[in-house]
């Protein structure tokens, strides 16, 4: 397969293909742009390595970032709310705790959606890490909103 756009140093089409139609893309308007922008604001910063976590199973190995990954995604899918801190708290390979911060939206009940977010994050440690490893952790789950507009942390 051969492409007709070419981007300097980047020799795979799809790639290119990717770059290129990132480029065309218009600009969000916005809250969105200030969303995108407070978001990707954090980004650039180096990243730590995966921490390999302790599981209930010892064959399977499992690091916070595929567990992060997996709240995330499944936060989603249950409340349609983004995800823009996610936290997997303890010390070399245990799990303490989980901090989780979302975008609130005016009108939400934080207190529901709250509850049903700890749900889904104990059902992705038990999936992932096991019931044993994750006990402590199931029980300290800190879900915090943001504002969407000021992008203030809500008490």
């Amino acid at each position: 397969m051969s492409s007709d756009i070419y981007i300097e140093d980047c020799d795979d089409d799809t790639d290119a293909w990717l770059i290129e139609a990132g480029r065309s893309i218009d600009e969000p308007e916005g809250d969105v742009r200030r969303l995108v922008t407070s978001i990707s604001a954090g980004l650039g910063r180096v990243r730590r390595s995966a921490r390999i976590l302790d599981t209930d199973d010892e064959a399977v190995a499992v690091s916070d970032r595929i567990v992060k990954q997996l709240i995330a995604i499944g936060v989603r899918r249950s409340v349609q709310r983004l995800v823009v801190f996610a936290s997997i708290d303890g010390d070399g390979r245990t799990v303490d705790g989980v901090r989780i911060g979302l975008i609130a939206r005016y009108g939400d009940d934080l207190a529901a959606l709250s509850d049903s977010i700890r749900d889904v994050v104990d059902d992705v440690l038990i999936d992932t890490i096991g019931s044993e490893s994750s006990t402590t952790a199931r029980r300290n789950i800190t879900v915090r909103w943001q504002d969407v507009y000021t992008r203030e942390w809500l008490t």
